[in-house]
């Protein structure tokens, strides 16, 4: 539903500037009309597109560090990760070594 409404609001913004800036007081012609629709349907299926994509990774990435803090192995790579010997940074979604100097991005795991 929020994906919906942002690009709602990202359409409805769009055609307002696009009607403020190219109407400079005339009314749009059947063709203008028809490109606008077109400019912000694509809006619209590019900013789903991401938010789909976006919500996938997510979700994914949820749901390895849930198996990451319930002691579960993960295989990154050619490592395997364990809660003893690896430590999670949020903010940039990697495990990092607590002994080893070694950075593993979360993308990378798959559960044992």
């Amino acid at each position: 539903m929020i994906l919906l409404l942002r690009a709602l609001i990202a359409v409805i913004l769009v055609t307002i500037l696009i009607g403020f800036f190219y109407s400079k007081g005339r009314r749009f012609g059947f063709w203008n009309r028809i490109i606008i629709g077109i400019l912000s349907a694509a809006l619209i299926a590019i900013i789903v597109i991401y938010e789909i994509s976006d919500t996938k990774r997510s979700t994914l990435n949820r749901e390895l560090l849930n198996a990451f803090n319930q002691n579960q192995t993960l295989i990154c790579g050619e490592r395997e990760v364990r809660v003893g010997e690896f430590d999670f940074v949020g903010g940039t979604k990697v495990f990092s070594g607590r002994k080893e100097k070694i950075i593993v991005p979360i993308e990378s795991c798959k559960v044992k």
